[in-house]
């Protein structure tokens, strides 16, 4: 049996989701005189690192306006962070260090705003208040971070290659060689061994591989089923830092996408079982908390096919005991 999330944290969760989506950014401010004339600046956190953002000349009143917005914005995030600690104590899942200092980076990027979706065990992780139970701690566990690009036109803001946004998490970031060293790469790993792969919807059999994503200077693994997982995603607060705003999908689409997904030849063992507990952990919440929308996840998806949908949720279903 799940244990059911406590109303009084959910409204907190809810609470801390609706201040990072307005959060004014924060930050330290610092001067620097340049020609006997003073400039204002201000020091803010992105990732694993601090950047460099400048305000404009000290007696210019839109200049001292943004660095109050800053300083007001630091004491907010101060707040937020107090209830990230009371959230992570209550038993939510939080990202590890790693991957929370790459979601901030993301998100400080704007790529989230622009198209960009957090999938895989990195989303799955960030469910539990949209399911209103806490997950098994055995299914939570990642080395790495799918990003879905809903938008090949996707791009940061302001545009910089996806390895420069990396590297405020993580300066030891590079890109992993294809085996056609003229294609763009699509995944990324730390020195530590941490993968961030970047992902795109398959649009046809003939889609290139990897498809470009020119506004990042990187390529994007066309993956089937994506578009059907990531349609109608969802915002949700990572618990890392003052809260960290992203996107992901909705937990029915991604139990039903786990369902699928177990039974494609290309997963081993270990991934076919870990896909199994995700989406049974899913379904079993869904079942308590909304069912209607698991049903109406499942109809959806079965409508799409037969042989790469109906007949592989079937034998997943199957082999969790389910009957749906």
């Amino acid at each position: 049996m799940l244990k059911p999330i406590p109303p009084a944290i959910m409204t907190l969760y809810s609470d801390l989701l609706q201040q990072v989506e307005t959060a004014a950014q924060g930050g330290a401010l610092y001067r620097r005189v340049r020609d006997g004339i003073e400039y204002l600046y201000a020091k803010t956190p992105v990732g694993a690192t601090r950047v460099d953002v400048f305000l404009g000349r000290s007696d210019d009143p839109a200049a001292r306006e943004r660095a109050d917005s800053f300083v007001a914005g630091a004491a907010a995030a101060r707040s937020r962070r107090e209830i990230v600690r009371v959230l992570r104590r209550s038993g939510f899942a939080s990202p590890s260090a790693e991957a929370g200092r790459l979601m901030h980076a993301l998100a400080a990027a704007d790529l989230f705003e622009r198209g960009a979706v957090l999938v895989g065990t990195g989303a799955y992780q960030l469910l539990e208040a949209s399911v209103g139970s806490f997950l098994p701690s055995a299914t939570l566990m990642t080395g790495d971070l799918d990003i879905a690009a809903a938008t090949v036109a996707i791009q940061a803001d302001p545009p910089e290659p996806i390895l420069a946004i990396l590297r405020r998490a993580d300066p030891s970031f590079t890109d992993v060689p294809q085996l056609d060293h003229r294609a763009l790469p699509f995944r990324f790993r730390a020195s530590s061994g941490f993968l961030v792969d970047l992902l795109t919807p398959l649009r046809t059999r003939d889609d290139e591989n990897p498809v470009v994503l020119s506004g990042l200077e990187a390529g994007a693994f066309p993956a089937q089923y994506l578009a059907w997982l990531i349609h109608g995603s969802i915002r949700a607060v990572a618990l890392w830092a003052a809260g960290v705003p992203v996107l992901v999908p909705r937990p029915e689409r991604y139990a039903v996408h786990k369902l699928i997904l177990s039974q494609r030849r290309a997963h081993g063992h270990d991934k076919r079982r870990k896909d199994l507990a995700q989406a049974g952990a899913l379904i079993a919440a869904l079942q308590s908390n909304d069912p209607f929308a698991l049903e109406d996840a499942l109809e959806d998806a079965r409508a799409q096919g037969a042989e790469g949908w109906a007949k592989p949720i079937a034998r997943s279903l199957a082999e969790l005991g389910l009957d749906l």
